[in-house]
């Protein structure tokens, strides 16, 4: 007797016609592992008939049946693009990377319909007088103030401002308040 396996494995893409769509077939012999085994190789099995005769002992045949055992294992893979699943994992990957900010300013900033009311909400243009003034330190406080005129900025004037950050070193002492 025998063991065989017969594998067919499908591998179809399904964006194509399914005439595309063709097994490929493995013939392995199941029971080669075992040939170096004591015991019967192949698939056999034996059984006993007993029966006893009017006047005699009991008696017994033994058969020893073989056969050819056929395992027929199908595995296969199939796909088909969809663009929902796509766009849903390339957004997620996106995400995680953190462009997902950037495309979706690239999209508002030159795309959308209200565009120039995003670029007048996230942009704050500085004219270079100011800038200049600001960066060589000459600025006022009214001229701070007429410099974030109409802006989120212009709150930052009124609010009371510290010069403590909050944070202190272990072991060292502030000597300018003794």
């Amino acid at each position: 007797g025998g063991e065989i396996g017969i594998n067919i494995n499908w591998k179809c893409n399904l964006d194509y016609d399914v005439t595309y769509c063709n097994p490929k077939y493995f013939f392995t012999r199941l029971d080669a592992a075992f040939e170096n085994s004591v015991a019967s190789k192949g698939y056999n099995f034996r059984f006993a008939k007993y029966y006893q005769s009017k006047d005699g002992p009991e008696r017994r045949t033994l058969h020893k049946a073989k056969a050819i055992h056929i395992e027929i294992i199908v595995s296969g893979e199939a796909g088909k693009f969809n663009s929902v699943p796509f766009l849903i994992n390339l957004v997620a990957a996106f995400t995680s990377v953190g462009l997902a900010t950037v495309f979706c300013d690239i999209i508002l900033l030159n795309f959308h319909k209200g565009a120039e009311e995003y670029k007048a909400k996230k942009f704050e243009e500085v004219p270079e007088l100011s800038l200049l003034m600001q960066v060589s330190g000459v600025v006022s406080e009214s001229a701070s103030n007429r410099l974030y005129e109409g802006s989120q900025m212009s709150i930052k004037a009124l609010e009371k401002r510290s010069n403590d950050s909050g944070t202190f070193s272990i072991g060292r002492q502030d000597t300018s308040n003794q």
